[in-house]
């Protein structure tokens, strides 16, 4: 009897991807067909999954499991029914046509529903592709359409476990509105803007909204000799993030001509005998985060529980979600996006908002700056072997064994450490 992980009780089916068999260079690509299908269905949300492809490897690995393009479908949902307690799986082939000159590859995808007592085919296909960005691009994406019973081209429908976080979970953006300030600087937000990390007051200033006084909103206003440099530029406090979550951005903005972005950076801690204060962090108040003032943080305290900010001068960004905001001129409009923080080799653990705005010259104003996480981690997300730069290849691990090496102490046993798994399912 094979010992087989547990998903839990829940009224959503249950799918199993597979790693693709690749037999031309020993199963890489076909993982990497396989990775790319959890990553998309993680995303797009509607059943359980594995916490990560690495749990269906190992347990086929310790089960002597493999499947491919010919295992009987009986085989298959043997496998997926009592070895996964699962509903749906996904697998197939993979193969590099030789001759070619160009990636031309053999593909077959099977996807088949054992929930019934008669498998239900709902995908299957086999092609030669004439590029390698048709697999993900037409192939998993008609996967994907029939699994999810909708027309080709269609978007995601919307992911209710997602919609009700949207609608309950709280807002990550201290002073997200706007509506309280210590000396002209909005509490959650930074005491200077722009390049030159000027005072608010000139470029960005934080100001009643024209027509309705009771509502205060932070207005960027900029010639062209700054638009068609520099821009400008204003920076929330920093808040914590998790690798993996799924995150929902939304904000009212309005312009009278500016191209306006919004960036959401995140951060991982990378230790360094370097120090400096960057433009962001200045020397005002390090224990209240970057860029806030003795006054603001007063009152972020009196508001806000919070955990204490990092030392900043050893974060380093390694994530950026680029948001372009679209809408007609002189108007209120509403932007909203959602966002994933994943690095291959850092975690990143802290968030800011940059608004920005540019290109000409005029006035572009922003209010009710949300975010709030609505799809939780993998709790399988983050395993990683991190590197000493992002430059390298080399591991901080093999570089500690090089140095063991160097001392002579190389020939010592060390405590293997044990199997490590992460729990079952998501969402």
């Amino acid at each position: 009897m094979l010992d087989r992980p547990s998903f839990g009780q829940s009224g959503q089916k249950v799918v199993i991807p597979f790693d693709f068999e690749s037999r031309f260079d020993n199963g890489r690509y076909g993982q990497m067909v396989g990775e790319m299908i959890w990553q998309k269905l993680h995303r797009e949300g509607g059943f359980l999954i594995p916490d990560s492809m690495a749990d269906v490897r190992d347990f086929c690995e310790m089960n002597g499991i493999k499947v491919g393009p010919e295992t009987p479908l009986e085989k298959v949902r043997d496998i997926v029914k009592s070895g996964f307690d699962a509903d749906i799986a996904i697998w197939g082939s993979v193969e590099r046509v030789p001759g070619h000159s160009t990636d031309v590859y053999d593909l077959v995808i099977k996807c088949v529903d054992f929930s019934t007592p008669t498998p239900t085919v709902i995908y299957e296909k086999s092609a030669r592709t004439n590029s390698v960005s048709e697999i993900p691009h037409l192939y998993v994406q008609q996967l994907l359409d029939a699994l999810y019973g909708r027309q080709p081209g269609s978007p995601p429908p919307p992911d209710p476990i997602a919609e009700e976080n949207w609608k309950k979970n709280p807002n990550l953006i201290v002073g997200g509105d706007f509506e309280r300030a210590v000396n002209g600087v909005p509490v959650g937000w930074e005491d200077r803007a722009g390049q030159d990390r000027e005072p608010l007051g000139r470029l960005v200033a934080w100001v009643p909204e024209p027509g309705n006084p009771r509502n205060h909103v932070i207005r960027f206003s900029f010639d062209r000799s700054v638009g068609d440099t520099t821009g400008v530029m204003y920076y929330s406090l920093p808040f914590q993030v998790q690798e993996g979550a799924t995150y929902r951005f939304q904000c009212r903005w309005r312009s009278n001509g500016p191209a306006v972005k919004v960036f959401i950076k995140c951060y991982a801690e990378m230790p360094s005998e370097y120090r400096t204060e960057s433009p962001a962090t200045g020397s005002r108040n390090r224990a209240a985060g970057p860029g806030a003032s003795s006054a603001t943080s007063r009152a972020n305290s009196r508001t806000e529980t919070r955990t204490p900010y990092p030392d900043w001068s050893q974060m380093r960004e390694c994530y950026r979600s680029q948001q372009n905001l679209k809408g007609p001129l002189n108007t209120w409009n509403v932007h909203t996006e959602d966002f994933t923080p994943r690095h291959t080799q850092y975690t990143p653990t802290w968030g800011r908002v940059m608004l920005y705005a540019y290109l000409g010259e005029g006035t572009v104003e922003f209010d009710d700056i949300v975010i709030k996480q609505i799809i939780p981690p993998s709790p399988g997300e983050s395993k990683k072997d991190p590197r000493r730069s992002l430059a390298s290849g080399v591991t901080l691990k093999e570089m500690e064994e090089r140095e063991r090496a160097s001392r002579g102490d190389a020939g010592q046993e060390q405590t293997p450490p044990g199997p490590q798994r992460s729990g079952q399912g998501t969402r």
